[in-house]
């Protein structure tokens, strides 16, 4: 028995027609949406004309585009700390995506994008964009940390290694120095024409034991190489005119770099090199009887951390700098201060008569320094001392203008122009004293204010007082009054961010080792705020798993 029902004619009629009117209108539905996506296309068009036409009336559209690209080039050196759990994008590309106008000139200007920090800021994708818009300009390449991915390192030596013809500023910064050796080891055969800065470290304490073999790199030359920083690594550098030369400490345990190899990098590079700063351990207590010391014919800065002497190395045994002009001493203990001290003196005239800058920070001073010091250094300019830590130079400069006051002699240091306190510490608003000592001074500041008026007694007046460190405003503050009521003057500068452990007093050029290891420093801080973030500390970061916009 059939019981499905049967429709009459009308119905099949009515519902055929119903059919046709469905497909009719679905028909002018899409005619209406594609019509509607038009006028949506039409006014976002002429939205961006408006937008383009205002953003022309704006006065810095009417920079020239050589001008714009002047300051998208000065924007980069701005470091801005890292915010969040994601890496910021790069400068760069944060300006091509202001308007048109902007992203034209940035994509025309090659120099813009010849900057790589891998992994910290590029992935794949991104090397080879910036290796595209970048064209033959010379690159600033920073690898590592976190290189033990296997991409990483497929990546740099199959698209970065074979460009190093390109490279003018290269930075090495590794977690271990297994990864830090498979990198040398790509170096080694290499030609770097264009290489003027180089910078190898390895950061991790945990892994970073043990010695390390010496290795030679760019056997094939790197003739422009003049600013070199080295971690207390036995590295051979080609030969070149190194003018800079660095040596910092490795991280975790000491692990002193032999005399033998310290003396075999600066060798080569003495008769070019004007700045040497030796703040890494080097072992010292091996020395060859009767070695004669390397000579540096053009050092005008020497910078020397306590670091570099504790393991008996001596300074002036090993190198001879007739021409220093600037000499800084850090963090020095006192029995590796005093052969310094003598040594200056004993060799005086011959030695020292260049010195023009003599830079005291947090050094462990005789107590019984006496004017053979100033005597062998009297063409100092510029002295520079640690507030309450080197009282007894400061009253042994006061002492001997008061006796050449008296006697009308010719005081120590007569050329001395430029004071610098550096103020690490400082007491501020002397709340518990008794009322009746509110008028009676701190000592540094009594004993600074001695300084200032026999000075201008002497006829040796001090053109320029300077203080730095972190409570430098305080101390200026306290001083200025004191200033007034003593009658006295002097020009002072402040520079209260200033750190008295900066590496050079001349070179300008440290600021590219320093953005090197402030981009260091934030991608391993945003390295640990990803393993804090996930399960149980368990974040497993995948290096081309993050996009980065270009």
């Amino acid at each position: 028995m059939n019981l499905t029902p049967c429709l009459s004619e009308a119905a099949q009629k009515e519902q055929e027609e119903l059919t046709l009117q469905i497909a009719a209108l679905e028909v002018k539905r899409q005619e209406l949406t594609s019509g509607l996506n038009h006028v949506d296309q039409t006014i976002r068009s002429l939205q961006s004309r408006v937008a383009q036409i205002k953003n022309e009336t704006v006065p810095i559209s009417c920079l020239p585009s050589d001008v714009l690209e002047i300051i998208f080039d000065e924007s980069r050196r701005v470091l801005f700390p890292w915010a969040g759990f994601r890496r910021p994008l790069p400068i760069e590309v944060q300006l091509s995506h202001v308007c048109r106008r902007w992203r034209q000139v940035a994509l025309s200007t090659p120099s813009l994008w010849n900057t790589l920090r891998v992994p910290i800021l590029h992935r794949e994708s991104a090397i080879r964009t910036y290796l595209q818009r970048c064209n033959q300009c010379p690159l600033s390449v920073h690898l590592g940390p976190q290189l033990s991915d296997r991409r990483i390192m497929d990546v740099i030596t199959s698209v970065l290694i074979p460009r190093i013809g390109q490279f003018r500023e290269l930075i090495l910064d590794t977690q271990d120095r297994q990864e830090l050796y498979s990198l040398l080891c790509h170096l080694v055969n290499t030609a770097a024409p264009c290489l003027e800065r180089l910078k190898i470290t390895s950061s991790d304490p945990a892994r970073g034991q043990g010695s390390y073999p010496p290795i030679e790199i760019f056997k094939q030359g790197a003739p422009l190489l003049s600013d070199v920083r080295l971690s207390a690594l036995p590295i051979t550098l080609p030969q070149a005119a190194v003018s800079t030369l660095h040596f910092d400490p490795l991280p975790g345990p000491v692990i002193p770099l032999p005399r033998s190899h310290l003396l075999s990098i600066i060798t080569p590079v003495a008769s070019s090199l004007t700045v040497l700063c030796l703040k890494g351990f080097v072992s010292g207590f091996h020395e060859e009887p009767g070695s004669a010391p390397v000579v540096l014919p053009s050092l005008r800065e020497l910078v020397v951390h306590g670091h570099a002497m504790i393991h008996g190395f001596n300074v002036f045994r090993n190198i001879s700098a007739p021409s220093l002009r600037f000499f800084t001493l850090n963090s020095l203990k006192r029995q590796a201060l005093s052969p310094i001290h003598k040594f200056m003196t004993r060799t005086s005239p011959d030695q020292f008569r260049s010195l023009r800058s003599l830079h005291y920070i947090d050094c462990e001073m005789d107590d019984d320094l006496d004017i053979y010091l100033p005597h062998a250094t009297s063409g100092l300019t510029h002295l520079s001392v640690s507030l309450g830590i080197h009282t007894h130079l400061m009253r042994l400069l006061s002492n001997s203008d008061k006796q050449a006051a008296l006697h009308r002699t010719v005081p120590l240091w007569p050329h001395l122009r430029t004071l610098t306190f550096h103020v690490a510490a400082w007491s501020q608003g002397r709340d518990d004293i008794e009322s009746d000592e509110e008028d009676e001074l701190p000592p540094a500041i009594a004993l600074l204010l001695d300084v200032i008026r026999l000075r201008k007694t002497v006829g040796t007046e001090l053109e320029l007082l300077r203080l730095e460190g972190p409570h430098a405003r305080a101390f200026h503050d306290e001083l200025s009054l004191a200033l007034i009521k003593s009658q006295l003057q002097v020009n002072i500068e402040v520079l209260p961010g200033l750190s008295p452990d900066n590496d050079s007093q001349l070179s300008s050029s440290g600021d590219w080792a320093s953005s090197g290891h402030f981009y260091g420093s934030q991608y391993r801080t945003h390295l640990y705020r990803k393993l804090q973030s996930g399960p149980h500390g368990q974040h497993h970061l995948h290096w081309g798993s993050i996009a980065r916009g270009t």
